[in-house]
């Protein structure tokens, strides 16, 4: 059955789902905010006599997608940056804040780095809480200098107080994904399926599919911190041609649900 295109509404972008050239896929977008798609073409006026036009030429259509998700995708944060997530263990450095007891106090984490300078230095904490006496790290506690033991985690100075608060930074282990952004590798060319979800005056639903066989993944993208909330903005502009031998942008699909 014929299905009826003729007064239809987007509701709502139910997700973006992006592949590679192998099929597999890249990511999932299902948290999106909000979403457009810019279609454009440039127009020549061919001019007669007296500058009257009489004739146009139209050519270099372009499509530009763009999309704001409402939460981080590692997935498409690769594709913008043309990496790949890497799963295994990395180093991070965190900032510890220790009470010295009898000389001696705790490192909550096992701190890595070369041998007999895992750590560093460390400070003292002055009441207002501002960074005081640097202490340098060495193999025995002495005047400014500290001895840390990595197997026990255990710091061991001379000469402070018991309360005194000590503040260290330090790197250490942790299983966890990482993506970088190699200033040598560039933004990803992928295949985007953008489910939509429409209506009719009758309020019938319908599902609808946005195909771009080739999408050129922007690049330049910016991730909103902090605030009232989260959003990871997209951009792809459509490709013609290329290894599909298809000159279309995109195509819509509309049917029954």
């Amino acid at each position: 059955m014929a299905v009826d295109v003729s007064k239809l509404i987007i509701t709502e972008v139910a997700q973006i789902t992006a592949f590679n050239n192998a099929g597999e896929l890249e990511f999932i977008m299902d948290e999106v905010q909000n979403g457009s798609i810019k279609n454009s073409q440039e127009k020549a006026d061919v001019t007669g006599r007296n500058g009257r036009k009489i004739a146009s030429l139209k050519k270099n259509k372009a499509v530009t997608v763009s999309a704001s998700n409402g939460v981080l995708v590692g997935g498409a944060l690769a594709a913008q940056t043309g990496t790949e997530i890497e799963q295994g263990s990395f180093k991070v450095r965190i900032t510890d804040v220790m009470t010295v007891n009898s000389n001696k106090c705790m490192t909550t984490k096992t701190a890595v780095g070369t041998a007999g300078d895992e750590i560093g230095t460390i400070y003292t904490k002055n009441a207002n809480g501002s960074l005081g006496t640097k202490l340098e790290q060495d193999t025995t506690a002495a005047a400014g200098k500290f001895a840390y033991d990595p197997a026990t985690k255990e710091i061991t100075v001379t000469g402070i107080a018991d309360g005194t608060e000590l503040v260290a930074f330090y790197d250490v282990e942790v299983e966890s994904a990482r993506i970088s952004n190699d200033s040598e590798k560039y933004s990803k060319v992928l295949k985007l399926y953008i489910d939509v979800v429409l209506q009719d005056q009758c309020d019938v639903e319908y599902a609808g599919q946005l195909i771009i066989q080739r999408a050129d993944v922007s690049g330049e993208f910016e991730l909103s911190l902090g605030g009232d909330s989260f959003a990871h903005a997209f951009e792809a502009e459509s490709l013609a041609g290329g290894c599909t031998g298809s000159s279309n942008l995109w195509d819509l699909i509309v049917y029954g649900v």
